[in-house]
């Protein structure tokens, strides 16, 4: 007797131990991932503009960044605080050589504060760091004609630089104009360039004749002022529909991973639902006991063939499949996309389903079969009416636990996707085919691309752990949901 309950003592104190270390796991990568994650909120926020001063009908009046006179104001990583060898390249030559390649001429100095600025010592381009979104940054830019200018108006022209957006900075920005050259009348300037980004106003003429005069010219300042944190910033930019984050300026906007995601999960739980759930009935209510003896190896079979064996499968097979169906009239140049991912997670997850749906309605009380059968249900109203209402716990914990598999592989994703992450377009049917046909990109995959080549403690590095910390919550979330529901379905029956 006494061994008896030391063998019931062990397996208890061994259950206690198993759950411990299932808990103590979750919590240890919940706050692995959440420690690593503040480094995306240690970023700084670029900005750039190019601003030129032109004639009314420039060549480059709807592409200042093609301007070769245009100045750039930026800060991005490839700016410091200090001279270096870019800038002094752009510095401003005497006044005579610069009549020899120009008549307009903006130009910029290394210093924000206007009764600083020196004839001798004003550049071309200014690039300075990137500061966080609590601090802001100021330039001065100076613009003025040279006497060989010939025209009776000018223009200042400005665009963002080449990949910065401004919906994705932080920041109040404003071009003004700080002051008009003395004797010339204009109005105020103040533009609010987040919401007008490229524009163009025109300016009385005003030549500077000395090397001297170029600091009495249109003095403008660009402002960029503060009006968020950090911290609230990026998580901002953490919605936003763009993921770019090894361009100049960086966006870290993991909508459409998330929504490749979501789309790639819901299309093979909806393919595979009805067949695994068909399967499922055959098995339970139909199949001989030799049949299912063969059939259920046959699954955990199936559920153990490697992912990565799953997705060269579905490259050889199923994306050249889906290039000659869409390939001509999408212009595709690869069957790789969201619908040949879910296809072959359907493949992925269909054993698991069949399982488990099997299994739910395995656990249905005979006795529910034998009052339908006595009530002259046939098969099929005995399956709807009876059967799948008693085990609806256990078929939604089958669902939601084969979506929790599908939004955790990898694999999969990584060899069928494509790897370019767009924001899906439903907005028609053409452009619903092409978001299900052409490249895309998930989470898991997004991670186990980058990851291995992300600077260490960066703030990308830091966005890709914040990516896997949104990841482990909904699958956790999701099983979780599962076993509930799954638990229902036992203390039901």
């Amino acid at each position: 007797m006494w061994r008896i309950r030391l063998f019931d003592n062990l397996v208890q104190v061994a259950t206690w131990a198993a759950g411990g270390l299932l808990l103590l796991t979750i919590v240890a990568v919940f706050s692995y991932l959440f420690t690593e994650s503040k480094y995306a909120f240690q970023r700084q926020f670029p900005f750039g503009f190019r601003i030129a001063l032109q004639p009314p009908h420039s060549e480059y009046r709807d592409e200042v960044s093609m301007d070769p006179t245009a100045s750039l104001l930026a800060t991005h990583r490839e700016g410091t605080d200090e001279l270096d060898d870019a800038e002094d390249a752009t510095r401003l030559p005497s006044h005579e050589e610069l009549m020899q390649m120009q008549s307009l001429v903006t130009a910029t100095a290394q210093t924000d504060d206007p009764n600083q600025l020196r004839a001798d010592a004003l550049f071309r381009d200014c690039m300075r760091a990137p500061k966080r979104a609590e601090q802001g940054e100021r330039f001065l830019l100076v613009a003025f004609a040279l006497p060989n200018y010939t025209a009776d108006t000018m223009e200042l022209a400005w665009e963002p630089d080449v990949s910065f957006d401004p919906a994705y900075c932080p920041y109040q920005l404003r071009l003004r104009l700080v002051r008009a050259p003395q004797g010339v009348q204009v109005d105020p300037i103040e533009i609010d360039l987040r919401r007008q980004p490229k524009g163009r106003i025109a300016l009385p003429v005003w030549k500077a004749h000395t090397q001297e005069e170029w600091l009495q010219g249109y003095l403008f300042e660009l402002e960029a002022r503060p009006t968020t944190s950090t911290t609230w910033a990026t998580l901002q930019q953490f919605l936003k529909p763009d993921w770019a984050p090894t361009i100049l300026y960086a966006r870290f906007g993991m909508l459409p991973l998330l929504l490749a995601t979501l789309l790639i999960t819901f299309l093979a739980v909806g393919l595979a639902t009805p067949l695994g759930l068909a399967a499922a009935v055959y098995l339970s209510e139909q199949a001989s006991p030799r049949i299912r003896e063969w059939f259920k190896p046959i699954l955990e079979i199936l559920a153990a063939i490697p992912t990565v064996v799953l997705g060269y499968f579905g490259v050889m097979l199923i994306a050249p499949a889906l290039q000659q169906l869409f390939g001509e009239a999408l212009q595709l140049s690869s069957g790789r996309g969201l619908l040949a991912t879910a296809l072959m997670m359907t493949v992925f997850i269909l054993p698991t389903v069949i399982s488990l749906s099997e299994d739910a309605l395995r656990a249905v009380p005979n006795s529910l079969r034998e009052g339908a059968e006595a009530l002259g249900l046939t098969l099929a109203e005995r399956v709807r009416l009876v059967l799948l209402p008693a085990a609806k716990s256990g078929l939604m914990a089958a669902g939601l636990l084969a979506i929790a598999r599908v939004m955790g592989e990898t694999m999969i994703v990584w060899i069928l996707s494509g790897g370019t992450p767009t924001m899906p377009d439903f907005s028609s049917p053409t452009a619903a085919l092409g978001t299900l046909v052409k490249p895309t990109r998930g989470i898991p995959d997004t991670i186990a691309i980058e990851m291995g080549n992300v600077e260490f403690e960066s703030p990308h590095y830091g966005h890709l752990f914040l990516l896997g910390l949104t990841l482990f919550v909904l699958t956790l979330g999701i099983n979780l949901l599962g076993f509930a529901y799954r638990k229902r379905a036992q203390v039901q029956l």
